[in-house]
C-alpha cells in the first residue's frame, strides 16, 4: 500500500470516529431532557375508600370493589400561569368566574322541607250513643265522601226500644204532664235521635225498631278503629272495620270523618334556624310535584317546643285552606320563611358553596390555583348564602362550586 492509500485509510477512520463521538455526545445531551418531562404515574384506588392506593390492579381491601385506575399528572409540567383546578383540571381562567365574598345585612330566608297533613281540629268521631247491632252501613268504604245530615248506619238497640216504650206510654197515660214528656224527649235526644225522629215516634205512636244515626258533617270517611292490626290489613283494601251485623258498645267509636277544606303544613325546621322562626311570620309554600304552580301564602301559627330525635329539627305549623281540594294528604312542600331580623356577615352566592354532606368547601384562590377550602355557613338570603367562618372579604372564590368537580372526584379542604 503507497503512501497515498495509507492517508485515505486514515481519513476515513477519523470521519467515522468523528461520527460516532458525535452521535454519543447528543445521546447523551438529550436523555436528561427528556426525562426532564416526568411522565404520569399511574395508581389504583377505591372509589369508595380514596385512602385506599395501590401500584396495580386489585380489589378494595376495605369493601371489595375492583380498584380503578387512576393517573396523576407531572409536576414538571405544570403551568402556573393559569388557575387549574385542583379536582377537575380543565379550569382555565376566562371559564371561571372569581368573586369576592361581600359584606353587609341581609334579610334572611329559611328554607324548610315539608308535608300536607290533616288539621285535627276538623276531625269528628262518630261514637255510639247506645249499645246495640249495626243492622246496616250506608258508607262502606274509606274516603268515601258525606254530606251533613246524610244516613251513616242503623242500629238496632233495646235501650232505645225501652225509652220510645216510655214515651209513648207517658203520651197516652200521661198527656198532660208536660214536664214528663220533655224529660222523655231530652233523653232520647241524648241518646243520638234527632228532634225529627222523635216527632215520627209520637205520629205513628209505635217504636222504631231501627234507628237510623246521621252524619254531624260534611267530609270523608276514615277508619276509627283502635285495633291497629285490622286497620291495617283492611286499608290496603280500602274497606272499613266494622261490618254490618257487628255489635257496638256506649262510647265505642263506629266512624269517623275528616273535613279536608283547611289542612296542616308540617315544616321541618332545623335547630339551627329555630331561633329565626316566630309564629306570624310569611311563608311561600312551593309543591315539589308542581314546582310551576302559583306559590301558596301562608303563616306560621306554632313552633312545636321538640326537637326529634330522628333529626335535628322542629316541627312549624302552617294552616291552609284547601276549599278547591287540590292540596292532597302526604303531598311534599317546600317552604320559604321570611324572617323578621337581618343576619350581618359576609355573603357569597349560593352556587359558591359545594355541600359534602358532613361539611361544606368553596375553591378559593391561593398561590395561583383554586383549592377548596372547608367553610362555616349560616342563613340564606334569596341565592346568597352567609358565611360565619372560613372566609375574609380580600379572598377571591369560584362563583360556581359545581363547575370544579365531577362525581368521581373527592376533595380534600383545607381547613
Amino acid at each position: 500500500m503507497n503512501k497515498k492509500k495509507r492517508w485515505q485509510v486514515r481519513f476515513y477512520l477519523l470521519v467515522l470516529l468523528l461520527g460516532l463521538f458525535w452521535m454519543a455526545t447528543s445521546c447523551s445531551t438529550e436523555q436528561p431532557h427528556e426525562h426532564a418531562h416526568a411522565t404520569a404515574e399511574e395508581y389504583y384506588t377505591c372509589p369508595m375508600h380514596p385512602e385506599v392506593v395501590q401500584d396495580e390492579p386489585g380489589k378494595c381491601p376495605v369493601c371489595g370493589m375492583f380498584l380503578v385506575k387512576k393517573t396523576t399528572a407531572p409536576a414538571a409540567d405544570a403551568d402556573t400561569s393559569t388557575l387549574p383546578s385542583p379536582v377537575s383540571g380543565t379550569a382555565t381562567p376566562t371559564d371561571v368566574q372569581l368573586v369576592h365574598p361581600t359584606a353587609g345585612a341581609e334579610t334572611t330566608t329559611i328554607t324548610a322541607p315539608g308535608v300536607i297533613s290533616y288539621d285535627p281540629r276538623q276531625f269528628e268521631r262518630v261514637a255510639a250513643r247506645v249499645g246495640g247491632r249495626i243492622e246496616r252501613l250506608y258508607v262502606r268504604s274509606r274516603f268515601q265522601p258525606v254530606k251533613k245530615g246524610q244516613k251513616l248506619y242503623d242500629i238496632y238497640s233495646p235501650e232505645l226500644l225501652t225509652e220510645q216504650q216510655n214515651l209513648l206510654f207517658i203520651l197516652k197515660n200521661k198527656p198532660v204532664d208536660e214536664a214528663l214528656l220533655t224529660a222523655s224527649r231530652r233523653k232520647l235526644e241524648l241518646l243520638g235521635l234527632t228532634t225529627g225522629q222523635v216527632r215520627a215516634i209520637e205520629k205513628s205512636g209505635r217504636p222504631q225498631l231501627r234507628i237510623s244515626v246521621y252524619s254531624p258533617v260534611s267530609g270523608y270517611v276514615t277508619e276509627a278503629t283502635t285495633d291497629a292490626a285490622a286497620a291495617s290489613a283492611l286499608e290496603q283494601a280500602g274497606t272499613l272495620t266494622i261490618q254490618e251485623g257487628d255489635y257496638v258498645q256506649t262510647g265505642q267509636p263506629v266512624l269517623q270523618l275528616v273535613n279536608t277544606n283547611t289542612v296542616w303544613a308540617l315544616l321541618q325546621v332545623y335547630a339551627a334556624d329555630i331561633a329565626h322562626v316566630q309564629p306570624g311570620q310569611t311563608v311561600e309554600i312551593t309543591l315539589n310535584d308542581t314546582p310551576q304552580a302559583t306559590p301558596r301564602q301562608g303563616k306560621v301559627a306554632l313552633v312545636e317546643p321538640l326537637i326529634t330525635s330522628s333529626a335535628p329539627t322542629a316541627t312549624a305549623r302552617v294552616y291552609l285552606s284547601n276549599s278547591e281540594q287540590q292540596l292532597k294528604i302526604g303531598q311534599l312542600v317546600t317552604a320559604q320563611i321570611q324572617s323578621r331580623a337581618q343576619a350581618t356577615g359576609l355573603w357569597v352566592p349560593a352556587a359558591a358553596v359545594l355541600d359534602l354532606g358532613t361539611r361544606q368547601v368553596v375553591f378559593r384562590q391561593q398561590h395561583n390555583q383554586l383549592q377548596p377550602v372547608a367553610v362555616v355557613t349560616g342563613a340564606r338570603a334569596g341565592n346568597q348564602v352567609q358565611i360565619t367562618h372560613g372566609l375574609t372579604v380580600q379572598d377571591q372564590i369560584a362563583a360556581n362550586a359545581q363547575y370544579l368537580t365531577d362525581s368521581e372526584s373527592f376533595i380534600e379542604p383545607v381547613l
